[in-house]
């Protein structure tokens, strides 16, 4: 009976002593796991996965979420089932919120950032890999493509320090050495890139690095060690067609005509397409000036279904000969759908001039304009051509405008709206126009050193006027007329020695023109190199045709005979 009176004794105290109850506080019960019940849902998603049921499948992991909800597993497999199912907005949704739960996790951040580079937000996802380097800073590939997006965004020295303290760490890290060449090669630095582009092929032969090395050959004009670089294609794959032309060109370039002709027979004798052959051998055969032989190919495949090439190649080889009646026949025969339509068209314009004809050439462009089938922008800066040469100004520059209206993405249309806007001493117009050229295509070399340029002349805005020149030199490093920009940009800045330095060079490059002997006798004479300064202007007016310009620079030299 005691424990019954001791029971007793304790409710009655309980509840006498206060005549308000007391909350009693109790743990919170654990969430429980059903793994019974996640293990058949997760089973159940990884089939309607493997089958491609993603929406299905999708469903499933979330039910079994629902069940084990720390599974990193099962949660993990959530944002690959979004980025499967192409929704990458909800995927990048539900990351960003799992990262705020958990924001070490860099299995996230890295889906996030992959994302984030498939929407081309660069700056985003560069921001979530520097966030997982705090975390992981030995990671090798997280570092590779952070240097890849830098290199991306055109911060070239960011990129390379990265790119470098890898391959300390590393040194024969493949995916390492051939990201540094790429941007080596990205900073116009050859030589070394083609080192580590070597290296990189050493490591790991690759047939698509050895064409992107072979090219880097070609371009540079080094054919020897492009052949040897095509070569070891052919070796691997004798039946190769990209490689053995890409090596027949090499030939070509190296004037081994005979090898050339010999590569290309063998090649027409296993390939698919034996016409495409012979339309590369006529070309060959044009370019040994074997004429006859070329246009007896030429005219064989121009009977054939989708010849627009051959059709063309004729044209344009009786627009040489000035038989401007039969290239027009050709250029018709060149259908809207042809890849060579708006050349075609381009030829046809001038076959027209050419005959007088150029209220013909009108009727062409505004035809083809009409239709949203054949027309192009290219059409509308031939018409705006035309115009000026009729010397109607205020019509060309509406016929460019027009199609900046029907095509607003495309630079080169502001381009030519640029330039017609300085030839018509509405610089300041032009410069706007520049600037767009520059949002749409920040790597046009030719508008970054036409604003350059304009600056200098304006003396204003130097360093900016000198940024612009020096990138547009590292788009275009053998064009004189922007290393002249260049020489100018250092004169207006009183840096005559590197004016100078710069101006040489140009001249070097572009030995015809007058304004860059102008430039260079201006340079000069602030120099005090009293000779070089009227030799150069001699030049200058030597090459000078219009009148007010001879007299500009006779003035000059007159001053110096004081």
């Amino acid at each position: 009976m005691a424990p019954y009176r001791i029971f007793i004794f304790i409710f009655l105290l309980l509840t006498s002593c206060s005549s308000k109850p007391t909350a009693i506080s109790l743990p919170e019960p654990e969430e429980q796991t059903d793994f019974s019940c996640s293990s058949f849902y997760f089973l159940w998603g990884t089939h309607a996965e493997f089958s491609e049921r993603y929406p299905e499948a999708l469903e499933a992991y979330e039910k079994a979420l629902i069940c084990d909800p720390g599974a990193s597993y099962i949660k993990e497999k959530i944002p690959i089932l979004m980025l499967k199912m192409g929704d990458y907005e909800t995927a990048a949704t539900w990351l960003t919120q799992a990262i705020e739960e958990e924001p070490n996790n860099t299995t996230y951040l890295l889906f996030l950032a992959n994302i984030y580079v498939q929407q081309e937000k660069i700056e985003e996802a560069v921001v979530l890999y520097e966030q997982i380097l705090a975390i992981q800073p030995d990671n090798e590939p997280v570092n590779t493509r952070l240097g890849i997006l830098y290199t991306h965004l055109g911060q070239y020295d960011t990129a390379e320090q990265i790119f470098r303290q890898l391959l300390e760490q590393n040194p024969e890290s493949y995916f390492t050495i051939l990201s540094l060449a790429r941007l080596l090669n990205q900073k116009n630095e050859y030589n070394e890139a083609a080192e580590l582009y070597e290296k990189a092929l050493t490591l790991n032969w690759s047939k698509e690095l050895a064409f992107e090395i072979g090219y880097l050959y070609s371009s540079r004009d080094e054919f020897e060690k492009a052949l040897r670089i095509y070569t070891t294609i052919t070796d691997n794959d004798k039946f190769d067609e990209r490689a053995l032309l890409s090596r027949i060109q090499t030939l070509l370039d190296l004037n081994r005509l005979e090898e050339a002709n010999t590569s290309l027979e063998n090649i027409r004798q296993f390939s698919e397409n034996p016409d495409h052959i012979d339309l590369i051998i006529s070309k060959v055969y044009l370019q040994q000036d074997r004429i006859a032989e070329a246009k007896e190919i030429l005219e064989r495949l121009a009977k054939l279904p989708d010849s627009s090439e051959a059709s063309y190649m004729l044209a344009l080889l009786a627009y040489r000969e000035q038989k401007y009646t039969k290239s027009l026949e050709y250029a018709d025969n060149i259908t809207a759908d042809s890849d060579n339509f708006e050349e075609a068209v381009y030829l046809k314009v001038k076959v027209l001039q050419k005959l007088n004809k150029q209220n013909e050439a009108f009727t062409l462009l505004e035809t083809n304009l009409l239709s949203e089938t054949t027309s192009s922008p290219l059409f509308f800066a031939l018409l705006s051509t035309l115009y000026q040469d009729k010397k109607n100004n205020e019509q060309a520059l509406t016929t460019l405008r027009n199609g900046i209206v029907a095509y607003p993405e495309n630079h080169q249309l502001h381009f030519e709206l640029g330039l017609l806007l300085e030839k018509n001493n509405r610089t300041d117009d032009a410069i706007v126009e520049m600037e767009k050229v520059l949002e749409l295509e920040p790597d046009h070399a030719d508008a970054l050193n036409f604003i350059g340029y304009s600056w200098a002349e304006k003396n204003t805005r130097l360093e900016e006027a000198l940024s612009y020149i020096l990138r547009a030199i590292a788009l275009k490093p053998d064009n004189g007329f922007i290393i002249d920009s260049l020489g100018w940009v250092y004169f207006r800045m009183n840096r005559f020695e590197e004016a100078a330095q710069a101006l040489e060079q140009a001249v070097s490059l572009v030995p015809n023109d007058p304004h860059i002997f102008d430039h260079l006798g201006d340079t000069y004479k602030a120099l005090g190199l009293r000779e070089n300064a009227l030799r150069a202007y001699e030049k200058a007016y030597e090459l000078f045709e219009n009148k007010e310009e001879k007299s500009f620079i006779k003035d000059k030299i007159n001053a110096l005979g004081k």
